[in-house]
């Protein structure tokens, strides 16, 4: 249980902190329509570094298991859901009103993340 918990501690600070670091280097799509859409860069970038640190963890850490491509085509896509999510002001609003004031940045993190251990 402990391998798994360091894992994720790991992986979420890899790509909250790693995530931008990487988008700093691609050139910003801009605002078509009036909507940032490089939050879904951002959300393709974050369920990258969710699966790398994850299958570089699974080497080093002992009891954790190997993630497969399944797991990556998941986290890509809750991430973008995530994403997506974070677009809809209903929902942002919904979930700020419930105590859980989120950054744009948490969406598409929290979207990888279940993917990931989802199919893992």
């Amino acid at each position: 249980m402990l391998p798994h918990l360091i894992l994720i501690v790991l992986q979420v600070l890899g790509a909250r902190y790693g995530a931008p670091i990487v988008k700093g280097h691609i050139p910003p799509l801009g605002r078509p329509g009036g909507y940032d859409i490089d939050i879904f860069v951002l959300a393709i970038i974050i369920a990258v570094i969710v699966f790398v640190v994850g299958f570089v963890g699974s080497i080093v850490l002992k009891g954790v298991r190997t993630p497969g491509a399944g797991a990556l085509t998941l986290a890509v896509v809750l991430a973008l859901i995530g994403a997506a999510l974070s677009m809809v002001p209903v929902v942002t609003e919904t979930v700020g009103r419930a105590g859980l004031p989120l950054d744009r940045l948490w969406w598409p993190l929290l979207g990888a993340m279940i993917g990931y251990f989802i199919k893992r």
